[in-house]
């Protein structure tokens, strides 16, 4: 005996919203402990010498948008982190510049710093392989100084249209 589609549909459309009532929403006590995280791989990379310390605050920063992203919610959820911050920008459509913003010293992080770590992780968000760690990536790619002029050139101020 085949059920008539109509009643297929509405089945179906039952169990999807059961399956978004038992979703755990993201509230604000989730993003302060998730931008509290990135923070910590902030001060780890100011208490180290390591010149590849930064490595693991990028890390840190882009795990986080590329989640928000994978369930697309990075641009809602950077802008909720600046509001939470008190930070009023103008664009704050970048999530990764975002999160820079909201995580690290901006005695120490100018926005010309935060826009090339920005193009770093979109130029790695575009091309990095999922297994891949960021840190491997951006080496082999050049370096950040390399990476972020290959966004620029591919996606941003250098390209042509």
């Amino acid at each position: 005996m085949r059920t008539p589609d109509h009643v297929f549909v509405a089945l179906l459309f039952c169990s999807l919203e059961r399956l978004r009532q038992r979703a755990v929403s993201y509230c604000k006590e989730a993003l302060r402990q998730d931008l509290l995280r990135v923070r910590i791989a902030w001060e780890d990379f100011q208490s180290n010498r390591d010149r590849n310390a930064i490595y693991g605050y990028l890390t840190a920063v882009f795990d986080l948008v590329m989640w928000w992203a994978a369930e697309d919610r990075a641009v809602s959820r950077a802008r909720w982190a600046l509001r939470l911050q008190g930070v009023n920008l103008a664009s704050a459509d970048e999530p990764f510049a975002a999160i820079i913003r909201c995580t690290s010293d901006p005695g120490k992080v100018d926005k010309r710093t935060r826009s090339k770590w920005s193009r770093v992780m979109r130029y790695a968000a575009e091309y990095k392989t999922n297994p891949e760690p960021l840190a491997a990536f951006v080496r082999r790619k050049g370096g950040i100084n390399k990476c972020a002029a290959r966004f620029a050139r591919c996606f941003g101020r250098g390209s042509r249209s």
